[in-house]
């Protein structure tokens, strides 16, 4: 008997065999077993995923719609996400049917891994219409169906092998690895970078990891995770070596840390692997290292690549961005060569047209030797740059913006030419980059840089050159507060400046003079240095001289010369047409009326100061305007005007990194704290504390801890305050200059009457009014504050005189709410001298006076009247 061709038979639920037929011919048909679900991810080494819950939320929600491509730095932590989503419970319910792994490499073997795919789902040689790729990738697509399967491929070298891999019908989903975004984007779908981990996270995984070893070394491990851009890998091989050297004592993790610190030695750390969790990319047996991870990507660059990125590594690296057209000029490479390097992964897209190289990469590279020639291109580039916005050229010149942005490579320049003897290059950089750098309050790199170029200077013989950066460095120093080293350069320049007969350094040499002596205490040689400097300046040249002038006849009560010279200078600002002049020549002469006890011819000039430089986007200038008329509006007693304009100064002066934010700081501070808001007062007090320690600027530092103290002090944590007042007192006290000292002395006796201790209080005021003899409106302060001591110590006689002398300063100077609480002071001080009448008067008058200011001191004083008999 003929048999019949048996028919294409579907099987449902659990059939073992079936037989179908007629009653002359018969088929039998036997179900192939089920085979169970395949998992062919490998084996989860022991390392932690920490700081990825965002991120892994984020791949599995977009596992919905099909395919994740995740791309991002070697060592990053791809392969880590894609076994953590392999391994989840619920992602391994979502599907059902199984778990696909292939574990590409730089060495691909697709037909391997499809062959491996197909065995385990059930596709045999049958089902293959030809043994190639495509044909397997057929056979799979078919037998996959509507089943749900994760598909993992990871860590995919080539486009074509990650396509090769990608199938699967509607109910599958598809997560790719790879180094390159170009071969993620060609894969498709959600397109998702791996970025390395934020500092707090690779100090996490790094304590994690050795905590027996880090226990007492958080700050050295802090240093290791930013030496190493948070890379994950990194953290890790360097975790199990710290954790090996905890076994010899604090004296083995003093030396493992120690060595780390050398970029070789965190290079060549390695990690055995198990054969089932190795590296694709590694040869079987090679442990994972930092080296051998790398040096796969580089290997496979063609040479003239390989050169371009070790070039590259002239620039510094990642948070420090590099144009394109940079890269190209430091590197001599094409457009295609450096497009390369990206796809394989060794830099990254900064976004913009510009690039960043990781520091473990930068490392890497520096390793194989410096670019000595590219270090040499790139000084001449970015000097170039520079020193075109110097001289005022526009074609190629540096926007403000665009050297913030370029800041580090300028930077970087500067040492290259430094460290090859380019020392024209140098001086020139140096000349155009000073005053960017002063400007952003970046004193301390202005000064290493300096002192590059005072070596310079004297290598090529350039006199002139070396006594102005002796200028320059005499002015850095004395920002950062070491006014005897800053006195010393400048007088050195000052030599150097007169043996090269060179004019123009010897005027600048003696307005720097000015300023620092001046700010020292010793107005009269200040006026010395500001009129020598005026000797022979015709217009534009003696505004500089006469603002140093008006400013010195400020500080010394001379308040009609000082307006004088500042009014002569703004007439030839305004003549000269400088917008910058004028508005500084405004900000100072609103300073000094308000010295004058002038608050309304003050608040003019701020006033016409803030619109010149809205006008002409002079943004610090807007800064020191707004914090003027904050300063203003805090001492006539308008609380809510004054923090409204000290918040929008302080708000610019962020935006701007404007170095001159601690004074607003602290006033905003002051403000807050006085209209209730203690919390946030203090918190920006603490602010200002932090910054002005980094700046090292003494003057600046007492003001803070000053203010520090009265915030602690009114909070009822007296050791604290006692303690900052005295440092603000002793810092005061050792620059020797009359404000500082005058206001710490002020704040110490609040402190010393808040204890009790009137006689020190007194004291302290005595020395503090010596100290401001002439300086009508804080004599009005200081006497209000003497009068509270008297009342204290029960000497209503001489405290109702001093409220009244006080009241007389405050309103000649228009200091409202001090005038209304002088007010109130009389006013108790006659009710007690008997006559309730009189002090009922005077009560009321210092009521209203603080209703129509919103005064917080209101309330006391509504309720001392309250309580007043008769």
């Amino acid at each position: 008997m003929k048999r019949a061709r048996p028919e294409h038979v579907e099987f449902h639920e659990s059939v073992e065999v079936a037989v179908i037929g007629d009653h002359s011919t018969v088929t039998v048909h036997r179900h192939a077993p089920r085979l169970p679900a395949p998992f062919l991810a490998p084996s989860r080494p022991s390392s932690l995923l920490v700081g990825r819950d965002e991120l892994r939320g984020r791949i599995r929600e977009l596992l919905s719609d099909g395919v994740v491509a995740l791309h991002g730095l070697p060592g990053v932590g791809k392969t880590a996400l894609a076994l953590d989503i392999a391994y989840d419970d619920e992602v391994r319910t979502r599907f059902p049917d199984g778990v696909l792994w292939a574990g590409l490499g730089a060495q691909g073997n697709v037909l391997r891994h499809l062959a491996d795919w197909g065995e385990h789902i059930g596709v045999g040689a049958q089902d293959l219409r030809a043994h190639t790729a495509s044909g397997w990738a057929e056979a799979l697509h078919r037998k996959i169906g509507a089943r749900r399967f994760l598909l993992i491929v990871d860590d995919a070298w080539d486009a074509s092998d990650a396509l090769a891999l990608q199938m699967g019908g509607p109910s599958c989903a598809q997560l790719l690895t790879t180094r390159s975004p170009g071969i993620a984007l060609e894969f498709g779908g959600a397109v998702l970078r791996v970025d390395e981990l934020a500092p707090p996270d690779g100090l996490c995984l790094l304590e994690t990891l050795a905590q027996e070893a880090m226990g007492s070394n958080r700050e050295a491990a802090a240093q290791l995770v930013s030496l190493v851009g948070g890379l994950p890998l990194a953290l890790t091989l360097m975790g199990h070596h710290l954790k090996g050297a905890a076994f010899d004592g604090q004296p083995g993790v003093t030396e493992a840390l120690e060595r780390l610190r050398l970029a070789e030695e965190r290079l060549r750390l390695e990690r055995r692997q198990a054969p089932s969790a190795a590296h694709p990319s590694l040869p079987a047996g090679l442990p994972i290292s930092l080296l051998s991870v790398l040096e796969i990507g580089h290997a496979r660059l063609p040479a003239s690549a390989q050169e371009a990125l070790r070039d590259l590594a002239a620039f510094p690296p990642k948070p420090n961005s590099f144009a394109t057209t940079a890269a190209q000029t430091v590197t001599q490479a094409a457009v295609e060569t450096l497009r390369a390097i990206v796809r394989a992964g060794l830099i990254e897209s900064a976004g913009a047209d510009r690039h960043v190289m990781h520091q473990v990469v930068h490392d890497f590279v520096r390793a194989k030797g410096p670019p000595t020639a590219a270090e040499r291109r790139m000084a001449q580039l970015y000097v170039g740059m520079v020193g075109k916005r110097a001289d005022g050229a526009e074609e190629g010149a540096m926007t403000s913006e665009q050297f913030q942005q370029e800041l580090g490579n300028v930077l970087q320049a500067l040492d290259h030419a430094h460290r090859h003897g380019m020392h024209e290059a140098l001086l020139t950089g140096v000349d155009a980059a000073y005053p960017l750098l002063v400007h952003r309050g970046l004193y301390a790199v202005a000064e290493a840089h300096l002192h590059h170029a005072l070596h310079a200077a004297r290598a090529v013989g350039d006199a002139r050159a070396e006594a102005r950066t002796l200028l320059r460095l005499g002015s850095v120093i004395l920002e950062r507060g070491d006014l005897r080293q800053g006195g010393r350069y400048l007088d050195e320049g000052m030599q150097r400046a007169q043996q090269a007969d060179s004019v123009g350094e010897i005027v600048d040499l003696l307005l720097k003079m000015g300023w620092s002596t001046g700010m020292r205490g010793d107005l009269e040689r200040a006026r010395r240095h500001f009129a020598d400097a005026l000797i022979g300046a015709q217009g534009a040249e003696a505004i500089p001289a006469l603002q140093g002038l008006g400013w010195v006849a400020g500080l010394q009560g001379r308040h009609d010369e000082s307006a004088a010279h500042l009014h002569r200078g703004l007439e030839l600002a305004r003549e000269s047409g400088d917008p910058s002049r004028i508005a500084g020549l405004l900000q100072v002469g609103g300073w000094m009326r308000a010295l004058a006890g002038d608050y309304g011819g003050s608040a003019e000039l701020f006033e016409e100061c803030l619109e010149l430089s809205r006008t002409e986007h002079l943004g610090t200038d807007e800064v020191d305007a707004l914090h003027g008329l904050g300063w203003l509006a805090t001492e006539r007693g308008h609380g809510d005007q004054a923090r409204t304009q000290l918040t929008e100064a302080l708000r610019l002066a962020r935006e701007l990194d404007y170095h001159e934010r601690v004074p607003i700081l602290v006033n905003l501070g002051r403000v807050m704290n006085r209209t209730g808001d203690i919390d946030g007062g203090g918190q920006l007090l603490r602010e200002a504390e932090q910054l002005v320690r980094e700046q090292d600027r003494p003057e600046k530092l007492s003001d803070v801890l000053r203010e520090l103290g009265r915030y602690e002090l009114a909070a009822g944590a007296h050791e604290p305050a006692e303690r900052h007042l005295r440092e603000s007192l002793q810092i005061a006290e050792r620059i020797a200059m009359r404000a500082p000292l005058a206001a710490a002395l002020e704040a110490l006796a609040e402190s010393e009457l808040a204890h009790g201790h009137t006689p020190a209080a007194r004291e302290l005021l005595l020395r503090a009014m010596r100290l401001e003899r002439g300086n009508t409106a804080v004599l009005a302060r200081l006497r209000l504050a003497l009068a509270a001591v008297h009342e204290a110590e029960g000497d209503l006689v001489t405290a109702e005189e001093l409220f009244r002398a006080a009241l007389a300063g405050a309103e000649r100077t228009g200091q409202e709410e001090r005038a209304a609480l002088s007010v109130a002071g009389a006013a108790r001080a006659v009710a007690t001298a008997g006559n309730p009448q009189g002090a009922r008067a005077l009560g009321i008058d210092a009521l209203e006076r603080l209703r129509n200011l919103a005064s917080p001191h209101t309330a006391e004083v509504q309720e001392w009247l309250n309580g007043l008999g008769g």
